[in-house]
């Protein structure tokens, strides 16, 4: 039978005794999936309460056809400065190697991966919606790979405090790295940090990391006003990684109330092998309805007749230095 939901399952380190391994052993399969497939009766949640309706559309589309939207998701309101509710953002950037660091989720893998020019363009991102008038604690920079996520924590951090989840504080205690607390802001201080996070990560503690993430098993079932996404992955092979599960692109698509932001090689992910059925159906309807773009699609908030897509970072500087446009601005 086929999986009832598509959440991520529990968290397993080693991937030989994982369901996807197919071995039999099958550690990561939760307790109410072994109840469903014994045929005990279960009802399953249809009605959503988070999300916009062109969001939930998205997840109802790929992955939960009955999902209906609650009263208080129509009066959400837009995203300020945007043209959008959804915005993909494509480009051709190849990817780097970072062979720091490790992606535990691949056999024998050295390495993680790094997209500078994803990096960068989230960066200006992030600014550009302070600018619109959002704090941080109403954004969250989510991306599959810790080496994006290093990467990102280093831009980010010269300008917006990052948040540490709880669960990522007790695996830096776990690894003697008590040390580094300190440097960090932790969940519970009364601060308004900017969350960063990733999808589908664990990764390997070291004290060359100034930063450990939530993976998206720690972040799923959270939730904020705007997500932006770093997909990361470019390259002329179609190689996507972890991406190709149809249950992290649904939690990725899911978790924002308000706006959702991603940045990402469109060809990379067509051209996957295991995830391309998936993708497919993702960006045939990302393309159908508008939400494709070669860059950010901008909207003054002072002029609503003054719009541009914004390619590449430094169009950011020169186009809407201010979060706004050349003209003049008006009281």
């Amino acid at each position: 039978m086929g999986r009832i939901d598509r959440q991520l399952r529990p968290k397993v380190n080693n991937y030989e005794l994982t369901v996807e391994k197919g071995d039999g052993y099958d550690l990561n399969r939760s307790l109410f999936e072994r109840l469903v497939m014994e045929g005990h009766p279960y009802r399953a949640l249809s009605k959503q309460h988070r999300m916009r309706p062109e969001i939930s559309a998205l997840v109802r589309h790929l992955t939960y056809p009955d999902l209906t939207d609650g009263p208080g998701t129509t009066s959400r309101p837009s995203i300020r400065g945007l043209q959008n509710t959804i915005i993909f953002i494509d480009h051709n950037h190849p990817e780097d190697e970072d062979s720091s660091l490790f992606d535990p989720k691949h056999l024998g893998a050295t390495t993680s991966k790094r997209n500078k020019f994803e990096v960068d363009m989230v960066v200006k991102i992030v600014r550009y919606l302070k600018q619109q008038g959002y704090s941080s604690s109403e954004v969250t920079v989510l991306t599959p790979y810790l080496g994006q996520l290093v990467g990102l924590r280093e831009a980010l951090g010269t300008s917006n405090e990052v948040l540490v989840g709880e669960m990522d504080t007790e695996q830096l205690e776990v690894a003697g790295l008590r040390e580094l607390l300190g440097k960090l802001t932790l969940s519970d201080q009364r601060t308004q940090p900017l969350k960063v996070a990733t999808i589908g990560e664990i990764p390997r503690l070291s004290k060359e990391l100034l930063l450990i993430p939530w993976d998206i098993d720690n972040y799923q079932g959270e939730e904020n006003d705007i997500i932006v996404a770093s997909l990361t992955r470019s390259n002329s092979e179609g190689n996507i990684g972890f991406m190709s599960s149809p249950e992290r692109l649904n939690v990725l698509l899911s978790r924002a109330r308000l706006g959702l932001i991603i940045v990402g090689n469109s060809e990379t992910f067509l051209k996957s092998r295991g995830g391309k059925e998936i993708w497919s159906k993702f960006f045939d309807m990302v393309k159908r309805l508008g939400y494709f773009y070669e860059g950010l699609p901008v909207r003054c908030e002072q002029h609503s007749d003054v719009e541009d897509v914004l390619k590449v970072p430094e169009a950011f500087e020169t186009l809407c230095p201010d979060g706004g446009c050349s003209e003049p601005w008006f009281v």
